[in-house]
Order: structure tokens, then sequence, then C-alpha cells
């Protein structure tokens, strides 16, 4: 199973840097100017400082509920501050030393240093000119609605085109497509001309080619054949300064990210081929029964036979269960990962991937390619770390906040699987709905009354002190509006999916 060119493309969708990496430079964008973000710590709990730089990315990226009350800021660090107390106990009975925790911690850790690496190595490399700007601008502010027929084989095509030469309007025909369970949306697209050329490339250099009212020759695609007008453009040409100024953020923004995928393909691309590396067949079969055996239902697993395989790749291997794990799975140039080093790998990011089980082969292929970017992965960190990656500023700071947020969450899932252990005698039966959720309710009630006292303690134990002149030097969007809304921003194509940066948990809404 020799890694083929056609396989790269797949692999390397990779802007490791993402948004957590060029949003603004450490500057707060409102209307038509820029504030720097304070250097001073903003509020201290016991050994740990929270800096206007935690605070401010926190607030950016974090929940909308704080945002929408009144005294937003304060009300934020309130809980950020909890978290922190939190984490103290979790350090206190040395979570992040227990093995699941730490390895997510080198997880993040891998990441953040793998990041700071690519902003050297391809993030400089990235030159936008003055005329791709204004083209982008240009693409955002044109608004397009577009309509189209559709004729499922040539002979319905046929039709249409002796419909048109006919002198039966565009319009007309188009109104005669609707049956069938066929609505407008599915004959008609309002876009503007960036997302459209985002989505869609071929799609647009058509539309780029079309006169308004005027349609298209028939396009032949895989599900039938198409022809398309232009139906309205327009262009929002009253703009003010403020709107003005973002617009141009995010083109510029969206111009780096496309250039960053593409000299992170090539960059990631010669990396793996230079390090030249096979996936062993029997440990590839052992590998995917025992995945399958975890994650399939046991119908389908028996239908593939996968016990079968699996008795025949531990046959081949001769291995035992003291040293299955040392399997070796990838050979590399001067190395090599074993089973157990990618069941880590795969544990950490299971709830977040999905593997394709519609038959064996589908199976087979996204389980292969899952490999590979654990390869991809290993490399790129071996190679950040090779390159002291891992002592720069940038990473000390990020990984000593999600070092936290990591430790907290811990805490936290202890505190409420022990409320959860006290009630594991309650026999509800699964039909009564009304018991389950009252049950629930009673469980959330403990689970609340555990925190309050558990933080009661901690505030006694460690010295809080909020800087307040500091809270008030650090500009933020979003404070104290009620209309403010709920958005994620995941680095999801890094080393590991995860927010771009660490924020309060959501279930603190639960104590407002």
């Amino acid at each position: 199973m020799y890694m083929k060119n056609i396989l790269i493309p797949f692999l390397m969708s990779v802007v490791l840097f993402n948004v957590s990496y060029s949003i603004d430079n450490g500057l707060e964008l409102q209307g038509s100017k820029s504030y720097p973000i304070p250097k001073e710590v903003v509020a201290s709990v016991g050994p740990i400082n929270i800096s206007a730089e935690e605070f401010y990315y926190s607030y950016r990226y974090g929940p909308a509920f704080a945002k929408r009350e009144s005294n937003s800021k304060s009300k934020y660090l309130k809980y950020m501050i909890y978290e922190k107390l939190l984490a103290l106990e979790g350090y206190k009975k040395r979570i992040d030393k227990r093995k699941d925790i730490a390895s997510i911690i080198k997880e993040f850790g891998n990441d953040i240093a793998t990041g700071e690496m690519f902003k050297d190595d391809v993030l400089k490399k990235v030159k936008i000119s003055q005329a791709e700007i204004d083209t982008l601008i240009v693409q955002k502010q044109l608004q397009l609605n577009i309509k189209w027929l559709y004729a499922k084989d040539k002979n319905k095509l046929n039709v249409i085109l002796k419909d048109m030469k006919a002198g039966i309007s565009f319009d007309s025909l188009y109104s005669l497509q609707f049956k069938d369970s066929i609505y407008t949306n599915d004959r008609s697209l309002k876009t503007n001309r960036y997302q459209l050329g985002l989505k869609n490339p071929a799609f647009a250099s058509i539309i780029d080619t079309l006169h308004i009212g005027s349609p298209s020759k028939p396009i032949k695609e895989t599900d039938g054949w198409y022809i398309i007008k232009l139906d309205n453009v327009f262009k929002n040409v009253f703009m003010d300064k403020t709107e003005f100024t973002k617009l141009r953020y995010e083109s510029i923004e969206a111009l780096k990210k496309k250039k960053m995928d593409k000299l992170s393909d090539r960059y990631v691309n010669k990396i793996l081929l230079r390090n030249k590396p096979v996936i062993k067949r029997n440990s590839f079969n052992l590998l995917r029964s025992y995945i399958a055996m975890k994650s399939l239902p046991k119908k389908k697993y028996d239908d593939w036979r996968l016990s079968d395989k699996l008795k025949a790749a531990l046959n081949s291997l001769k291995v035992t269960k003291k040293n299955i794990s040392k399997t070796v799975l990838v050979t590399l140039r001067g190395g090599s990962v074993d089973l157990g080093k990618f069941l880590d790998w795969f544990w950490n990011r299971s709830q977040y991937i999905k593997l394709d089980d519609s038959n064996l082969r589908s199976f087979s292929v996204t389980l292969e390619n899952l490999i590979w970017r654990m390869v991809r992965d290993k490399l790129l960190s071996e190679r950040a770390y090779a390159r002291k990656y891992n002592r720069t500023k940038e990473y000390i700071k990020q990984v000593k906040w999600w070092k936290d947020k990591i430790v907290y969450s811990a805490e936290r899932n202890a505190i409420e699987k022990s409320v959860l252990l006290q009630d594991k005698e309650v026999t509800i039966n699964k039909k009564d709905t009304a018991k389950i959720k009252l049950n629930r309710e009673k469980q959330n009630i403990k689970i609340t009354r555990m925190f309050f006292l558990k933080l009661n303690k901690l505030k006694s134990k460690y010295r809080v002190k909020i800087n307040k002149d500091v809270l008030e030097k650090i500009h933020v969007s979003d404070e104290q509006d009620p209309k403010a809304i709920e958005f994620y921003i995941v680095k999801k194509d890094g080393l590991i999916p995860r927010p771009a940066y660490p924020s309060i948990d959501p279930w603190w809404a639960n104590w407002e």
C-alpha cells in the first residue's frame, strides 16, 4: 500500500494556522479604528495570571450569553476565574499527569508548535497585490440572481430546445419545471460572485461569460443537462467607511487563506514524499477489524467477515496481547508508527471522525486516509520540535491557556461524574419521559450545588485579584448587546480539531 500521488491532495487540505494565526495581530477592529490589546494582567487567581490578551481572545470567541448582559466583560471574567479555580483543583490532583489528559495536552502543543513553524515557512511567503484585493472586493459586492432549466437526458433536452426555437420564453419553460415536488430553490440561486466562485469555480466561470437575460448553451453534467440564465446582477454601491473597511479586511483574509492552502499543500507534500511512508498490510487488517469491532453494529461486522480477517492477521503477525500495541503499522524513512501510537491519535479525535461504513471498501479507504493523516501529523510535529518551535513565546503562552482549559474540563467532568455515580441506583422506566426529565433536572441542581460549594471553598483557598482599570481598557465587540449571536470558529484542518482559542464553558449560562 504505497502512498500514490493521487492520495496526497486529499490529505493535504491543511491550513494549520487557520483563523487563530491570521485574525488581526492583536488589534480589536471597531468601525474604522483599531485598538491595541493591553499587555497587563487583568486578573490573578492564586498562581495563575489571566492576561488582557487571554481575556480578549476568550471573550471574542466565547459564548454569547455573557455578551448580552450588563457588565458583559466583568461577568465573562468571573467565569474565566471560576474555570481557573477549578483548574487549580485539577492540578492539585495531578489530573494533568493522567495519561489521557497528558495525551490531549500534548496534541494541542503539537498543533501550536506546527502552526508556529507554518507562520515562518508558509505564511511569510504569501504575497497579495492591491489588484487582487480590489477584484475580490468587487466580487463580494456583486449580487447574482441565477435560474436554470434542467433536463435529465438528451431527449428531454431536445424538447426544451425545440420549444425555445419555437419562441417559448425561458421564463415560461422555467415555470413549467415546478411540479413533482420541485421548488424554486431547486432551480435558482441568489448569491454573490465571491461565494459562487468559492463553492463552484466551474459554474462561476460559466456565469462570467453570460449576458444578463440571455440563456446559456446546454451544459452537460453527470446528472443531466442545464441551461442557465443570469436573471439579474446588482452591486451594493451605498457603503459607508466602516462597512468598506470590514469588506476590505474580509477580502484580504480570504485571499490569504486561499494562497496559504496552495502553499501548504506543496509544503506538506514535499515532506511526505521525502519520508516514503508505507502501510503494512497485515497490521492494517488487524487495525481495521479492531476499530470496526468498536464502532460497527455486530451484524455488519459479521457480514464483512472481519473476525476471520482479524484471525488471519494475528496468525501472520504472530503477536501476543502484551506486544500487540507495538506492532508496526507504518514504516518511514528512519522510523515507524506502531498500532498503539495510531490508536492514541485516533481516540483523541474520535468525536470528530466519521468512518464511511456503507461497505467494506469505503470503510477501508476512510481508515487508510486517516493513517496517512496521522503520519502527516507526526512528521510535521517532529519537524516543529526539532526546530524548537515548542520554545517560542507564542507556543508557551497558548499551551498554558489550553492546559488550564483542559484540566478545568477534566475537573468539571469529575464533579459531574461523582453526582451521576451517586444516582446510579435510581431506576426509571425508559418510556417514562416525564420522570426522566425530572431526574435530569434534579441531577443538574445537584451538580450546580456541588459546583457552588466547591467554588466557595476554592475562593477562600486562593487569592483572586481583578485589575478593573486593565479590564476597562480592553476593547471588545458585542458588549452588553441583547442581540449578540452564537458563532463558533473551529480550527479543523490542523493536527487536532479545536476552537481557535479557549473560551468559557457555555454551561455557565445556567448560573445567570
